[in-house]
Parts: C-alpha cells; structure tokens; sequence
C-alpha cells in the first residue's frame, strides 16, 4: 500500500471515531478536549484534499460539532489550518535536541540532523508540503505560515546551537542563523524533494549518512583562526 493511501485511510479512520466520540452531549473531560478533536478532524481533511477544497462543513461534520463551535473554539477556516500545522510541527519539535544537550558538536549536529530528516520524511510532514507546493499560488498566506513555523522552530533551536558554540569560541560563523538555515538545507532539502517527487525512498541507513557527510562538510568550512585575514 502507498504511504498517501496510508495516509488516507488512517485520516478517515480518525475522522470516523471523532463522529462517534462526538455523539450527545460532551462530558467535561470531552469539552476540555474537543479544540484537539477538531483539530484531528481539520488535519485529517485538510491532508486528504487541501486547503481550497475542504470546507468549515465538512470539519464540523467530521468533529461531530457545529460551525459555530468551530469558530468559538478555533476561529475561520485559515485560522483552522494554522492551528492544525502548529501543532503537527511542534509535536515534530519535541525530539530535536537543544544547546545543552551533552555531547561533541559534531555528535549534537548529527543528532539533530537525523532527528530533522526523520521529521521532513515523515508521510503527513509530506504530505503537508505537497498541499502547501499545491495551494501556495492560490492562498500565499499558507506559504508564509510554513516559513514562519521553519524559521522560528526548527532552524532557530539549530541557531541557538551554532550561536552557542560561537560563544564559547568552538565555532567560527559570521551570522548563526544564516548557517542554520544553509546546513539545514544541506541536511533535508536533497532527501525531502526525492521523496517528494517520488524518486526514491530514503532509508535509515541512507539517511544517517547523508546527515554524516552534510554535517562533516559544514564543520570542515565553519573551522579555523579566528585571527586569520579571508584570502
């Protein structure tokens, strides 16, 4: 079965056992808990058939809620769509390490990097970005909100880092996050277009090796006197 099939038919299979959670009236527990349900619903719909093509109707039916409540809860369909891809990418974040993390630099840049690769390859992580590639032209504000979730999340830990190591003179950058953006490049953006386009597969092993020598070429260029005049 293709992985988008997968994808597919888990996000219906959700959306289903959201209708029927949603039946009567919500207990407590259930009311606490129903902006992540409809968040479930719009993140199933929205992966399945993009963001032109589902409706505040459909997400309401799938969430078991009224529209009404979608709009108390959430807010319009962007405000929906927004809600559903911070939440995805930040649940993603969660395993990336950060500056105090023990260990060589090297040794903490290889982590984050596999960590990274592992985060864009993932199947919904994929298929987000081939509904942004898609809607982008026709919606730019979805273009926006994912380069502002990269940016603030993801390259500025790995920023964070590298300014870390400049601080402490184990690292010669000019801005650290110009070099978190190009090694964040490095590390994700050959394997994420293969499967993107459907090249290749990246497995495990390929992959850890690609972080390797990506992570082994930026420290080759980012080391050496700091004294010493640019020829």
């Amino acid at each position: 079965m293709k992985p988008d099939r997968v994808i597919v038919d888990k996000a219906e299979a959700e959306a289903d056992g959201i209708r029927q959670r949603n039946a009567g009236r919500p207990n407590r527990h259930e009311a606490e808990s129903l902006p992540d349900l409809i968040l479930d619903a719009a993140e199933a719909l929205f992966l399945r058939q993009g963001f032109g093509s589902t409706s505040l109707n459909q997400i309401a039916a799938a969430a078991g809620v009224t529209k009404r409540t979608l709009y108390v809860k959430i807010g319009d369909k962007e405000a929906l769509f927004a809600a559903f891809v911070r939440r995805m990418l930040a649940r993603r974040r969660e395993n990336l390490i950060t500056k105090t993390a023990p260990g060589t630099l090297r040794a903490r840049l290889i982590k984050f990097g596999e960590a990274s690769l592992a985060n864009a390859l993932d199947p919904a992580v994929v298929q987000l970005h081939r509904v942004m590639v898609t809607e982008a032209p026709r919606f730019p504000a979805l273009a926006r909100l994912m380069e502002e979730q990269i940016s603030s999340g993801t390259r500025a830990r790995l920023a964070e880092l590298l300014d870390d190591e400049v601080r402490q003179g184990r690292l010669v950058v000019g801005d650290p996050m110009i070099a978190a953006r190009l090694l964040f490049i490095m590390m994700i953006g050959e394997p994420q277009r293969a499967v993107l386009f459907g090249l290749e597969p990246w497995t495990p092993m390929k992959g850890r090796q690609w972080i390797d020598a990506a992570v082994n070429l930026f420290l080759d260029g980012c080391r050496g006197v700091t004294n010493q005049t640019p020829k």
